[in-house]
């Protein structure tokens, strides 16, 4: 086909799966999309491939569009499959499940738009190497099979949990399950089996409702550095306004001014979590001014209690996780794991409470790691990135958070040179913008990047 444009991506979760419906919109008659994904279940990622009724969006309908200039898409999209008015869904918390339907749907009107010549090439398998030229990009597959292409996205989503300190037996232990969306293994777990979960936020409220939902009836008990659990959302005003010329570069001083905001709000009546909203749209901005040092000792320091503030649960999946802590069914502890081991009850989890003390015993039925995404990238055990690394096409960004991108999402190499052809959209990006997990500032990139490809690949006409 003539003056078309051939992109991959590698990922088909809601970042990559995006990606593509934009890069459909855009590019030239005769384009071709090759969206490559390992796992299967295009557009949905993990996070949206759950089939529990109760793992809910952490955001409400409204602000769920796949589309800038569409607000109100998802809302309208969900209204129309339950047959009632958008506005009696506006302010609801759905099942994510659903919400991946949706990208499902959008990824199926591309492909059936009359007269545009596009086409959505759909791999189910495992990209194991992307060899950049002059001239193009060769994604090679699992099996050998090489594609031709002009430019390649990485959009591998968020990183599996790293393991926490264990002895070989323990990791290997069928008490041991390393992720916790396997849902086999989570099944296997005995129903009347006490649990120790790695890790008090999201993934952790997730696994206690599937245990909910698998009638189960051990106790869990969650450990974390802090034994901080996320706050929920609840019905407030407009977020309040900030003048983006007021932020500091001085994380420090930048707390005392979001401690200072939140004091005078809530003073005058209005609620924290207005605070926190109001900043979401300058995040980008404020890592942006913050310098190297600055930015570690935010995710030394206070990463934790931001998380916790500003990714908040649903009102109900909130009032779900105060009933287990009442009924002591969730039990909530802050320390440092030092030990997994093996042990007559299943596994020895040795830990150390916060600000010191002697070491401590938890024997569990089960050990689930619900630490979350991995955020150190030394430590990565993706095939085809742990390669690009080695081979020097990428490099990790200075945080270790991710990879190493400009501005314009093109992956920097080990020698600091920014790509022509390669490029990489969604979480990996998080040194570079912080801000990149969420359906609005994902959403953001994908059209930006869209945009630039598009602009950047597409055939000049002349005259």
């Amino acid at each position: 086909m003539e003056g078309g444009v051939n992109i991959g991506i590698v990922g088909a979760g809601f970042s990559g799966s995006l990606l593509a419906v934009h890069l459909l919109r855009r590019l030239p008659p005769g384009s071709r999309v090759v969206l490559v994904e390992r796992r299967g279940g295009f557009g949905k990622g993990l996070a949206y491939s759950t089939a529990s009724a109760n793992h809910l969006l952490n955001v409400r309908t409204e602000h769920m569009s796949a589309f800038e200039d569409e607000p109100d898409h998802f809302l309208r999209w969900l209204a129309a499959r339950n047959g009632v008015a958008p506005d009696a869904l506006k302010g609801s918390f759905v099942p994510r499940q659903l919400f991946g339907d949706y990208v499902q749907s959008l990824l199926g009107a591309q492909l059936w738009q009359p007269g545009r010549n596009h086409n959505l090439y759909i791999t189910p398998d495992e990209a194991v190497d992307l060899v950049v030229d002059d001239d193009g990009v060769t994604l090679v597959i699992a099996g050998g099979r090489r594609v031709r292409l002009t430019a390649a996205v990485l959009a591998t989503g968020n990183l599996p949990p790293l393991p926490p300190p264990m002895d070989e037996r323990a990791a290997d232990s069928p008490h041991f399950v390393g992720d916790p969306w396997q849902q086999d293994a989570i099944t296997r777990i005995p129903e009347a089996a006490s649990v120790a979960a790695i890790g008090s936020g999201l993934t952790m409220v997730d696994f206690v409702l599937s245990r909910d939902e698998l009638g189960h009836r051990g106790s869990v008990t969650a450990l974390s550095r802090r034994g901080l659990l996320p706050q929920a959302h609840a019905r407030v005003g407009a977020p309040v306004s900030w003048d983006p010329a007021s932020f500091p570069a001085s994380i420090t001083a930048l707390l005392v001014l979001v401690r200072r905001r939140v004091r005078q709000e809530v003073a005058a009546g209005l609620d924290w979590r207005q605070v926190i909203d109001g900043l979401r749209p300058h995040i980008q901005t404020i890592w942006a001014g913050l310098g190297h040092n600055h930015r570690q000792r935010f995710l030394r320091h206070l990463r934790p209690w931001w998380d916790v503030h500003r990714h908040r649960l649903a009102p109900s999946v909130a009032l779900s996780l105060t009933h287990h802590l009442a009924e002591r069914r969730l039990v909530v502890r802050a320390g440092h794991i030092l030990n997994i081991d093996v042990d007559a009850a299943g596994l020895d989890v040795v830990w150390r409470p916060r600000g010191g003390g002697v070491a401590e015993h938890l024997s569990a039925g089960a050990v689930v790691n619900c630490a979350g995404p991995a955020s150190d990238f030394r430590r990565i055990r993706q095939p085809l990135l742990r390669g690009l690394l080695a081979n020097g096409r990428l490099r990790p960004d200075p945080l270790r958070l991710g990879l190493d991108v400009t501005d314009t999402l093109s992956v920097v190499n080990a020698i600091g040179v920014a790509s022509e052809r390669l490029f990489a959209v969604g979480p990996i990006t998080r040194g570079r913008f912080w801000e990149v997990t969420a359906v609005p500032e994902i959403r953001r990139q994908c059209e930006t990047l869209a945009r630039h490809l598009a602009a950047r690949f597409a055939p000049k006409r002349v005259g």
